[in-house]
């Protein structure tokens, strides 16, 4: 799993499983959400974005298009 820390108010930071090609996106609020079916390119560009949050938001358009985008979940720190 790599983390990708996305400096922005919204989402504390990405991580991206290049095995199963899952994005997981952690919120600042505890919540969190996984995408299914992103490619290793898409995270390059992701990397490499002038503006990471909006191609975050790309990215989980894309992955509801393709219909594989799990439900949000709450992490409730113990």
């Amino acid at each position: 799993m790599n983390y990708i820390t996305i400096g922005c108010k919204q989402i504390a930071y990405v991580s991206y499983d290049d095995q199963t090609l899952q994005m997981h996106i952690r919120y600042h609020t505890g919540h969190s959400q996984v995408c299914d079916g992103i490619g290793r390119e898409q995270v390059q560009q992701l990397i490499q974005s002038d503006n990471p949050y909006d191609c975050i938001m790309r990215l989980i358009q894309l992955s509801r298009s393709l219909g594989v985008q799990r439900q949000p979940v709450t992490f409730s720190p113990s």
